[in-house]
């Protein structure tokens, strides 16, 4: 048993040093927003993986060091969990003051917050456009604008904003207003800092089965007076391949982006959705 287990340590080791030459993100520095759980869990797990060392951040201080442990065990990579709330400007700022306190540079950033309460059009007042404003566009240009300057210093950089495809085919409204501007954002960056060797992309993942899937298909199932289950399989009828993401799946395209073998790519916007938009662009 013992030198079955010594043979599976070793196996570990040479699958993750064979993927470390093939992505070269070992020894890298990387954000992960909103990452003690769901998509931003899996993606700190994959940069992890891959050899990152990885900063992630939650309000929720239980989930957070949970997610650090569980990272950390399955990765042998160093985890270092802040907490911050995205809503909170002065959170956030606590949160970057801390980062590069601690790290004289950072290489890769992945912007990724929570969505806000599913709410048709009537139902909103001025302070839920607000609250969206700053928890869905104003917390990651704050985070950007704060960290971009090491990027340009080193020459290097990778900068991942995860949204939705309601970017390109919008239903719920006030999440989703404020996605398109984060996308439209990523990408006059994305222009602005390809001399820098700074790569900007977004990613639109759609009905990946997090906690959030469940939490918003709750909210239109009591919206439209149905059942969880009955609003699950009318959003399947909609996607080709007949079922949601797992977070993993999501989390590979982030891994992708952030390596030297997306060297080339700036200025997209790529879908995770099973061919669930129906654009052709």
């Amino acid at each position: 048993m013992q030198k079955e287990a010594v043979w599976l340590q070793l196996k570990k080791l040479l699958i993750r040093c064979y993927r470390y030459m093939n992505l070269e993100l070992s020894g890298k520095i990387a954000l992960v927003t909103a990452s003690s759980k769901g998509i931003g869990k899996a993606i700190a797990q994959g940069l992890a993986t891959e050899g990152c060392q990885v900063i992630i951040c939650s309000r929720d201080q239980d989930n957070l060091l949970k997610a650090a442990q569980e990272i950390a065990s399955k990765t042998g990579q160093s985890v270092i969990p802040i907490q911050v709330d995205l809503c909170d400007k002065d959170s956030i700022k606590q949160l970057l003051e801390g980062i590069t306190k601690q790290f004289s540079t950072i290489d890769i950033v992945v912007n990724n917050v929570g969505g806000m309460p599913y709410q048709r059009h009537y139902e909103l007042n001025r302070e839920d456009w607000q609250k969206s404003f700053e928890l869905t566009f104003l917390s990651q240009v704050q985070i950007a604008e704060a960290l971009l300057p090491r990027m340009k210093q080193q020459v290097w950089g990778r900068l991942i904003f995860v949204t939705a495809p309601a970017a390109k085919q919008p239903s719920m409204l006030i999440a989703h207003a404020q996605r398109a501007s984060v996308v439209a954002y990523a990408k006059t960056l994305a222009n602005e800092l390809g001399e820098y060797n700074i790569l900007v992309n977004s990613i639109f993942p759609s009905f990946a089965v997090t906690d959030r899937y469940y939490e918003v298909a709750d909210e239109v199932a009591r919206s439209q007076r149905s059942s969880r289950e009955a609003v699950i399989q009318q959003w399947m009828k909609a996607v080709p391949l007949r079922r949601p993401a797992t977070a993993e799946e999501v989390a590979n395209l982030a891994v992708f982006l952030a390596s030297e073998k997306a060297s080339y790519i700036t200025g997209t916007c790529i879908q995770v959705d099973g061919g669930f938009v129906k654009s052709l662009f």
